[in-house]
């Protein structure tokens, strides 16, 4: 599966909707954005949809699938956060309740394994928003 991805410029700040096609890129941006403590990415295959995205700050972030122009749900954390957290949103912060928070390594590895061609359905319970 091709990869196709767009992210918080880490020079910026503000998210660039421009994609890019390479896996190794996501990758490099995913690191330099968390070494800022902060960001924002959408990653598809050749289809528009589905399309995940990873909002974070510090060590938490929340994943959101996108199946279509009206359809969107969350990632239900498991466990849950002991807190609410507020995460990058496109160029906003958005509060999420626990049940959605993941710790930033899961959170990652969803969008990697994605990344690679794996199935949305398969990596946990999605809640439609």
């Amino acid at each position: 599966m091709a990869v196709f991805w767009a992210a918080t410029s880490p020079t910026t700040g503000s998210f660039v909707p421009a994609e890019q096609d390479d896996y190794d890129g996501l990758i490099a941006r995913f690191g330099e954005l968390r070494d800022q403590g902060q960001g924002y990415l959408e990653v598809r295959g050749d289809a528009q949809f589905p399309l995940l995205t990873l909002g974070f700050r510090g060590e938490r972030g929340v994943v959101q699938l996108v199946s279509d122009e009206a359809t969107t749900a969350l990632l239900v954390a498991d466990p849950s956060a002991t807190k609410d957290a507020e995460v990058l949103v496109i160029d906003d912060f958005v509060e999420f309740a626990s049940e959605f928070v993941l710790s930033l390594d899961r959170a990652w590895q969803v969008i990697d394994k994605f990344a690679r061609g794996g199935d949305p359905a398969q990596v946990g319970e999605w809640w439609d928003s």
